[in-house]
């Protein structure tokens, strides 16, 4: 699957390097950010198929940017629909409500847990951006 846009969005360099790498190595565009803000700017600027998002962002955490991308998408401002996988290190598996909610608060389509295999946060990707998987 190439020709895909995916923006990866951490502020931690290191995680951001080896994702783009691993992505690029698929064949995809990738693009990266540091920040909540520079996140909601490449959105607008680059229209990613897919965002990649850190929860514990500077400026702006993940749950709140991929809200604002949603809400963005369903009034219109963002004229195609954004694939978003938060990707955390904080892990709420042990309290399932709160991570329902978290998950209904920013409306984000799926979330992967630090650390993580780069073959398993492919493979999320690809199922993500098949058309069927979002209906």
């Amino acid at each position: 699957m190439s020709n895909k846009k995916i923006l990866i969005v951490d502020d931690e360099p290191d995680i951001v390097e080896t994702i783009k790498f691993g992505l690029e190595q698929e064949g995809f565009d990738v693009l990266t950010a540091y920040d909540g803000h520079e996140a909601l700017d490449k959105v607008g600027e680059q229209m990613p198929d897919l965002v990649v998002l850190d929860v514990m962002l500077p400026k702006e955490n993940g749950y709140r940017v991929s809200r604002f991308i949603k809400e963005a998408i369903k009034v219109g401002k963002i004229s195609k629909d954004i694939v978003i996988l938060l990707l955390t290190a904080r892990r709420l598996d042990n309290d399932p409500e709160r991570e329902k909610f978290f998950m209904e608060f920013s409306s984000a389509d799926q979330m992967m847990y630090k650390p993580f295999e780069m073959d398993e946060l492919i493979k999320n990707i690809n199922t993500l951006l098949t058309p069927s998987a979002n209906q």
